[in-house]
């Protein structure tokens, strides 16, 4: 069963808000009086106003892509261990220079709990606060269920997508809960979204708000809600595209053809804002930063340095001699970090109040070129690729997209060959080949990779969607680790980390269920081994 810890640290975003609301009614005469603990909130206080439901929504937007929590002992670390030196490292975002977080990137954990930080955080917030929320509401139907529905997918597919069989269809329903295959947890995931988008179409409709005294994401507005569920509902069903290709079509379908549509202007931003007093973190990038632990990844180098992408400079602070120079991945525990933040290299464009972006609309119209490419006309394909481009130039304010899109590799607009200014060794020729203006000539190959690799640089910096990417389609080229620490080779350099390993807590705590959620995986329980999506030669 999955342990279900006795972490029931919720309601301490809204016991401070609760005694603001006990003051005021405090000289009610008899109010509450009887069998009433003076010293903690009862759930129907905390049903007033939305309190309970709406700080539970709350911690569950907060742990999508998890930011800094006190009341729940999480700091910005567990970014860094789960974002950072998980999906944004693997798939070329970021570099590390400091040794010790480097490990991450040479597949050797040394034993750390760094590799199971996503999975324990997500059950300890994001599905603690979802059956919460369950048993408050007790209402299928509530628009507050639905949302809650959709949060809970937007966090839990990126567990399943890390680790695979999870426990998941009776979390909430039995005190022991089994893990379940990755695609029965696909299936249920297809479900769940379909419930909460015609749960919320009559509220749309009408123009109502819910929570949005709470909702730090779309702020209560019900359409944004309908159509970021639909463009995760794209995003899911394209995972599936090499191993289910019947049900990938059939629900990438349902999204494109839902009434309320995708994300698809600048303003569809699915990020979690800054709101005082109920959110008020300090963007983990900025964090980072400031510790000197993140810089520019070698791969994104290759790829916006080689396209001479206008955006380098809404990503990153330039290095030395307004260079943007990226750092392997995976470099030895000797290198000297000393030698990597004397601002040779490039960082990350963040301020304390930067959000943290979940999803934009250009990953959406990259979703429709795939599926056109797939499914419908290469003409579509083509126009949906430059959309997605033009609409990543418009997010991140940079200009030049036309010249941009008839860039070539006649013209030498290819990946850059990497190259290490401190050690040499370290360097490597470019592995991508394609440009940047659509191949009219090209194969399905060819055009995949285009729509890819521009996503690619366009979902930066949601390194956990594009390492599943290139998981899923081999795309963009990502240039292996420096060095292979990972035990007893479970690890190809060359086809590079493909999952994580379940946490060291599940098997000292929940041996006997993790032990049939690996048998459900194949078996073998190691970094090597492919998720049910990432099949192989394709």
């Amino acid at each position: 069963m999955m342990n279900i810890r006795k972490f029931f640290k919720v309601r301490n975003y809204y016991y401070l808000l609760l005694g603001v609301i006990m003051i005021n009614v405090g000289c009610t005469k008899n109010f509450l009086e009887y069998n009433t603990n003076p010293n903690e909130a009862t759930d129907e206080m905390t049903d007033w106003d939305n309190v309970r439901t709406g700080s539970l929504l709350l911690q569950m937007e907060q742990n999508v892509l998890v930011v800094a929590q006190p009341g729940l002992n999480i700091g910005s670390d567990r970014y860094q261990t789960v974002e950072v030196m998980g999906g944004d490292g693997y798939i070329g975002y970021f570099g590390f220079p400091a040794p010790s977080i480097n490990s991450a990137g040479r597949y050797n954990w040394d034993k750390r709990s760094w590799y199971g930080d996503m999975f324990t955080t997500n059950y300890l917030t994001t599905m603690n606060a979802w059956r919460e929320i369950r048993k408050a509401i007790n209402n299928d139907e509530d628009p507050r269920f639905s949302m809650a529905q959709i949060l809970k997918v937007a966090a839990m597919h990126r567990v399943t997508d890390t680790y695979g069989p999870i426990p998941y269809l009776n979390f909430g329903v039995s005190k022991e809960v089994p893990y379940d295959s990755q695609k029965d947890v696909y299936y249920r995931f297809f479900e769940e979204l379909d419930g909460a988008i015609n749960n919320l179409d009559s509220y749309a409709a009408s123009g109502s708000k819910v929570l949005s005294s709470w909702d730090c994401v779309f702020n209560g507005d019900v359409t944004s809600w309908i159509k970021f569920a639909n463009s995760l509902r794209l995003r899911l069903a394209l995972h599936l595209a090499y191993v289910d290709e019947t049900k990938a079509k059939s629900e990438a379908q349902l999204a494109i053809g839902n009434s309320y549509g995708l994300m698809n202007v600048k303003s569809d931003l699915a990020e979690l804002q800054h709101i005082t007093p109920i959110a008020t973190y300090e963007s983990p990038l900025y964090i980072l930063k400031g510790w000197d632990d993140i810089c520019m990844g070698a791969t994104l180098d290759s790829y916006m340095n080689g396209y001479q992408d206008p955006r380098l400079s809404a990503y990153f602070e330039a290095g030395t001699g307004g260079k943007y120079r990226g750092i392997r991945a995976g470099m030895s525990k000797d290198v000297s970090k000393d030698k990597y933040i004397t601002g040779i290299f490039a960082e990350p464009q963040a301020t304390a109040t930067s959000n943290v972006v979940w999803m934009r609309s250009s990953e959406s119209y990259f979703l429709l070129a795939e599926y056109a490419l797939r499914w419908g006309t290469n003409a579509d394909a083509k126009k949906y690729y430059e959309d997605g481009i033009r609409m990543s130039f418009d997010e991140h304010g940079a200009s030049g997209v036309d010249a941009y899109l008839t860039r070539t590799a006649a013209g030498g607009y290819v990946p850059a060959n990497y190259e290490d200014p401190v050690t040499s060794s370290h360097s490597m020729d470019a592995l991508g080949t394609v440009s940047i203006a659509w191949d009219e000539s090209g194969d399905f190959k060819t055009n995949l990779e285009q729509i890819i690799t521009q996503k690619y640089i366009a979902l930066y910096p949601v390194g956990q969607e594009a390492w599943t990417e290139f998981r899923r389609t081999g795309y963009p080229k990502v240039f292996p680790v420096v060095v292979n620490e990972s035990s007893g080779g479970s690890v190809d350099t060359n086809i590079q980390i493909r999952r994580l390993p379940y946490p060291e807590s599940e098997y000292n705590t929940n041996r006997t269920e993790l032990d049939k959620g690996i048998t459900l995986l194949g078996g073998v329980d190691n970094p090597g081994v492919r998720l049910w999506w990432d099949v192989p030669n394709k």
